[in-house]
């Protein structure tokens, strides 16, 4: 029962990911748009961390709390964007789908199915193995 569960949602997460990239890239029209209204609610909480000496870390993260979590592909701050996603500062891409959860850049416009599936395979046997 639970390899079958495992194969519809691998047949699934597949079946989304080659939707999504038969898109064309250049079609704006299939950008969602977001609605302003429903952003009136506020959030007190700054993104950005004063320091002792009146400086500012624009990183969500502390180097701390990153060396202490095994599956953090980085333990330096820079290597993740304002929301938290890992990008590496230096990194090829500055989009954070771009990157495995390995912190490996693996853009998926430019895999094949088969590299798609077993990056999903990967995946999913990693989430199920924890």
């Amino acid at each position: 029962m639970k390899k079958i569960c495992l194969l519809f949602m691998l047949v699934g997460i597949v079946a989304v990911i080659g939707a999504c990239s038969s898109e064309d890239p250049t079609d704006d029209t299939s950008v969602n748009s977001v609605d302003s209204s429903t952003d009136d609610l506020t959030d007190d909480t700054s993104d950005e961390l004063d320091t002792d000496n009146g400086e500012s870390d624009s990183s969500i993260y502390t180097e701390e709390e990153l060396e202490s979590d095994p599956k953090a592909p980085s333990s330096d701050p820079n290597d993740y964007n304002d929301d938290g996603e890992y990008v590496p500062e230096n990194g090829v891409s500055d989009n954070p789908a771009d990157y495995n959860a390995n912190g490996e850049y693996k853009p998926v416009e430019g895999m094949t199915q088969e590299e798609i599936e077993k990056e999903l395979e990967s995946m999913i046997g990693d989430s199920i193995n924890q």
